[in-house]
């Protein structure tokens, strides 16, 4: 992630922010209240800093500007930037030209409570987020209290048309002004949320699951209510139409006769022995290192995890290879995986199954951190991760680079041979030469010059 951060955003990079939606001061509460926990106060503190920017005149600023106003590093500001695009707060365009990067902040308003209570992920975000009390708490602060007009309470408000009167003729002839207007404050649609991928929940009959339940207490209605909750259920413990329906029948207030949601989570995961006997075809592999080959084909054993993967359900999965290890799974890990399926950043469940091996069984780590499961995730879709095939490539490029021997960036000085002289040298013998008289006779020329200086002295 910090690597990624760096290449995909610089200090000196400009940027802009404008507004998609008008802000009020309830958008602000509503932000303080129901999307902080979701994001986190880094990417809380980076809109509301965006939010007063729209003043400042268009003119691109640099964005070492954010993080000496928020005081952070380059990862974290990018962390939080894409914290704020997966909730539709922000929307982040790019452009390149001479002058460099500059990216265009458009900013939105956070969605109105009611609309946030009726998303099936948002609400589920924010009650693993806060806990069902402080979610009780916060569905009570945001809830209307209309006036029900009853036998004794009569309105007796006037209309528009009752104290204003306009022209009939002008309505039927707008000026050209109003028409632009209207042109131009067009309602834009909103940004839609993310929605389950149908891919990871194709095997489950929802017309049969339904008619399981058509004599229980719950509506129909209210089972569509929970739609893509239920259906996260299915993916992650794997259970079939009829255990599920099971379980929802077991869940159900006999006092009101609706779906206890948070009761049939928590009896969902007491249900240990949901996992079948581990057989010959559904089997963990017992965990190899990782070939370090350039060479992209997968192993037999890494085929034989990928056939596994996609036969067990992500909580199945990590429950048998706990097992194998001599562990179980914690409460915590059970979170961790309903988060990462509620968030659906994966199609595929099999994918979770090879980051949960990868996690215990090659990093071997003895659980799995809510950080570190979302630091792998976040780098395995930013690398477009969407096969278990390519998520075990994934752990093959991790091996690759960890075995590649790192260069010397020190320069080596040559070294230096120091060669000896031949006298130097054991067993050496002075060679023999042949005297010549002109020679002898030069040599005795000299002693005698020498001679006669040492007697004039």
């Amino acid at each position: 992630m910090m690597q990624d951060a760096f290449f995909k955003l610089d200090p000196r990079d400009g940027f802009v922010v404008t507004d998609a939606n008008y802000l009020s001061d309830f958008d602000r509460q509503v932000l303080t209240y129901l999307y902080q926990p979701l994001m986190g106060t880094g990417a809380y503190s980076l809109y509301l800093l965006l939010w007063t920017q729209q003043s400042v005149a268009q003119k691109a600023q640099p964005h070492s500007t954010l993080l000496a106003l928020l005081n952070v590093d380059l990862p974290t500001l990018y962390e939080s930037r894409i914290r704020l695009e997966a909730l539709g707060l922000i929307k982040t365009y790019q452009q390149v030209n001479a002058a460099g990067r500059t990216f265009t902040y458009e900013l939105y308003a956070p969605q109105a409570p009611n609309a946030f209570f009726n998303d099936d992920l948002l609400s589920l975000l924010l009650y693993d987020a806060v806990g069902e009390d402080r979610f009780t708490q916060l569905k009570t602060q945001f809830r209307l209290h209309p006036v029900h007009p009853s036998a004794d309470l009569e309105e007796v408000s006037l209309n528009f048309l009752d104290v204003f009167h306009v022209n009939s003729q002008l309505l039927n002839h707008l000026p050209a002004t109003i028409a632009e207007a209207k042109s131009e404050f067009k309602t834009q649609p909103q940004t839609t949320q993310p929605q389950l991928d149908q891919r990871a929940t194709a095997d489950f009959d929802w017309p049969f699951f339904k008619q399981q339940l058509h004599a229980s207490f719950v509506s129909d209605r209210e089972l569509d209510q929970y739609h893509d909750q239920l259906l996260t259920l299915h993916a992650l413990y794997g259970l079939n139409e009829l255990e599920l329906a099971q379980y929802v029948n077991e869940s159900i207030n006999i006092t009101t006769n609706k779906l206890d949601f948070p009761a049939l989570k928590r009896l969902v995961a007491r249900q240990p022995a949901k996992v079948a006997p581990t057989t010959a075809s559904t089997a963990v592999p017992t965990p190899a290192p990782p070939t370090a080959t350039k060479d992209t084909a997968l192993s037999k054993n890494d085929q034989q995890l990928i056939a596994v993967s996609k036969q067990l359900a992500p909580v199945t999965f990590l429950t048998q290879l706990k097992q194998q290890q001599g562990g179980y799974v914690t409460d915590s890990e059970q979170r961790v995986l309903e988060r990462l399926m509620s968030r659906h950043v994966f199609a595929d469940a099999s994918i979770i199954n090879i980051l949960s091996h990868y996690v215990i069984s090659v990093r071997k780590m003895p659980t799995l951190t809510q950080a570190y499961v979302d630091g792998v995730a976040n780098g395995w879709l930013q690398h477009n991760v969407t096969t278990p095939e390519a998520a075990m490539q994934e752990v093959k490029s991790f091996y690759r680079q960890k075995q590649t021997p790192k260069r010397n960036t020190r320069s080596k000085q040559p070294i230096r041979k120091e060669t000896l002289p031949d006298w130097a040298k054991d067993g050496y013998k002075a060679p023999k030469q042949q005297v010549t008289a002109e020679q002898r006779a030069a040599v005795q020329k000299r002693l005698a010059a020498l001679q006669d200086n040492k007697d004039g002295e």
